[in-house]
């Protein structure tokens, strides 16, 4: 892995470890890989904007796997804020496509980063499973 991806993915999987869950979260889900046993705990606080699209307003996870899960785990929270349930779907779409070869995928710029993780298909789910999280979470009906 080139030196300057490596030391990216490290430094958002150490910040990951530095976040909390959400204290009172609207959405929540655990998602579980049951290919290397990493596990996700996606909290999240999300309301009605305009014409009740769904937006997320606060987020936090916990996560007990590899770098490159808490990784990504760090990547979805540094973009969620304020993204809406349809942006957090058609991302993690997107992110999986890009991650499989799809050039033409339209990710986040972030997502680059994980450049070097894309001809290991094995690690694609480490990557993705906080998006994964994030979408089923938002799948469940509010915890209001």
């Amino acid at each position: 892995m080139d030196a300057l991806y490596r030391q990216q993915i490290l430094a958002l999987a150490k910040n990951m470890r530095d976040s909390a869950l959400v204290a009172q979260p609207t959405h929540a889900a655990i998602i579980s890989n049951p290919t290397c046993g990493d596990r996700v705990n996606m909290t999240l606080q999300a309301h009605h904007h305009k014409r009740h699209n769904l937006v997320i307003t606060a987020a936090g996870a916990e996560v007990r796997g590899c770098a490159l899960c808490e990784a990504g785990a760090g990547l979805f929270l540094n973009i969620a804020t304020q993204l809406k349930i349809t942006e957090v779907v058609r991302l993690r779409s997107a992110f999986t496509a890009w991650l499989a070869g799809d050039d033409d995928a339209a990710i986040h710029t972030r997502m680059e980063m994980f450049q070097p993780v894309r001809g290991i298909k094995g690690r694609h789910k480490c990557v993705t499973l906080a998006f994964d999280a994030a979408v089923k979470a938002l799948q469940q009906p509010d915890n209001k």
